[in-house]
């Protein structure tokens, strides 16, 4: 619940931030980065909604994947013995996904602001966010794997 609570308020944050922001964003912003971090295409400033508009779609889209979780394809759940194990795999899953839902808005978010200041992104950045959604993908599988 804090997980959701935090991606959805750096949301409402961000969009807000935007509407106050709107009359100083240039006219024309960054809209995509190289591998290098450099800036490689511009546009008007109206593609800046685009990464908040994402991030919304996914959060309303993971939020709702959230109540169904007999639709989640969860690795060696058939395996697992007894029902307190099923129930943990489940939860496990659940938290995995609230992570990534987090990820992918602090992402955006970041991505996001570095286009309205007009800059590039770190050239860590790229590095640190396969890092992390590769890592949280493998803690999680390393982790139900270990359910019995």
């Amino acid at each position: 619940l804090v997980l959701a609570a935090l991606s959805f308020l750096t949301l409402v944050a961000l969009t807000i931030w935007l509407l106050i922001r709107w009359n100083s964003i240039p006219d024309i912003i960054p809209t995509h980065f190289g591998a290098s971090g450099e800036v490689d295409a511009t546009g008007g400033k109206g593609n800046i909604w685009l990464l908040p508009g994402l991030g919304w779609l996914i959060w309303i889209t993971f939020t709702v994947l959230d109540f169904f979780p007999g639709a989640w394809n969860v690795r060696g759940l058939g395996e697992i013995q007894s029902e307190a194990g099923k129930a943990k795999a489940l939860s496990m899953t659940r938290t995995f996904l609230e992570v990534i839902k987090l990820l992918i808005v602090l992402l955006f978010t970041y991505l996001t602001v570095t286009q309205v200041h007009g800059g590039s992104p770190s050239p860590l950045f790229l590095p640190l966010v396969i890092f992390l959604l590769m890592g949280t993908s493998i803690v999680h599988i390393l982790l139900l794997s270990r359910l019995k």
